[in-house]
């Protein structure tokens, strides 16, 4: 456990302040506790936001669910503590990812006449393109992805489980000027020849620390929550989205960044603290199918 904690736990926030308690950390700018280990009576200033999100949003999609506990070598796993394995097993393995977007990575951003975040990093993930990849990915591929759901300095990532689309109204540029900025002609993209103004829902999951088979018992829709975005879509004369704007509350809240892994880990995969990626699969693959609750040994 020490070696975990030093990797990804309290430990590896050492270089944070110490702490007591939860008042000697705050922090105006971001919520921060005093993190602190089982049986410690002192910790660390930690934000709430960090973790291994980035480890675990990958590993709900590309990975099957532990449903029982498995008794390896004396030792019982929880269906959350595989979850745990598998995840620090992502967080270390070396895998391929597309991304696209770029975080914004600082607290405060001011906001032009039209209500728009003048920092470009907050301003995407750009709507054009975000309803381009939830359409053709969700739609088209059958596949998902993982966003970024915080579109400030705090990172959230979440796998995507769904989206809709509640309205879809095309009109001319200069209709859309003076519909939603109050202006004459539409000055956002001068190679739009038509605008989409749409209303849509993306929905993810989201942590949890309830154990067991979420999916297999159907309680993931307790978990399942998400946001409706307001933006419109630039159309070029082809009837293509080249673009497009937030709107209304959707300018501050949208997602940062989209991004997927391409495959699971190498299955040779051995973390830094000597975690084998085939080790952990034989625990899952036998959660996933409920065939190790008896005690086993290796042969």
């Amino acid at each position: 456990m020490n070696r975990v904690s030093a990797q990804n736990g309290i430990d590896a926030n050492s270089k944070r302040p110490k702490c007591t308690s939860d008042e000697q950390c705050h922090d105006p700018k971001i919520d921060t506790v005093c993190a602190k280990r089982a049986g410690k009576k002192s910790g660390y200033c930690i934000p709430t936001w960090y973790g291994i999100c980035h480890a675990w949003a990958p590993a709900a999609i590309l990975e099957q669910e532990p449903n029982c506990p498995v008794t390896f070598n004396g030792v019982t796993f929880q269906p959350m503590d595989i979850k745990a394995l598998v995840t620090d097993v992502y967080d270390d393995a070396n895998t391929s990812i597309v991304f696209t977007g770029s975080r914004y990575n600082n607290f405060e951003d001011t906001i032009d006449e039209y209500g728009s975040h003048t920092d470009a990093s907050y301003r995407d993930l750009n709507p054009g393109f975000f309803h381009v990849a939830a359409t053709n990915l969700l739609g088209l591929l059958n596949t998902t992805f993982i966003i970024d759901r915080d579109a400030g300095t705090e990172i959230w990532n979440q796998p995507v489980v769904g989206f809709k689309v509640y309205e879809q109204t095309a009109m001319t540029p200069e209709k859309a000027a003076s519909t939603f900025f109050g202006v004459d002609s539409y000055g956002w993209n001068e190679n739009a020849t038509s605008i989409v103004y749409v209303k849509s829902r993306l929905s993810w999951m989201n942590e949890t620390h309830t154990d067991g088979g979420l999916v297999a018992s159907g309680r993931n829709e307790e978990f399942t929550v998400g946001a409706y975005y307001d933006y419109l879509l630039e159309l070029d004369s082809a009837e293509e989205i080249i673009g497009g704007e937030w709107l209304y509350e959707s300018n501050n809240n949208h997602p940062d960044f989209l991004w997927l892994m391409t495959g699971k880990p190498p299955a040779d995969t051995v973390t830094s603290i000597g975690l084998k990626y085939a080790d952990v699969t034989m625990l899952l693959k036998k959660a996933v199918s409920c065939s190790g609750t008896r005690p086993s040994s290796v042969a």
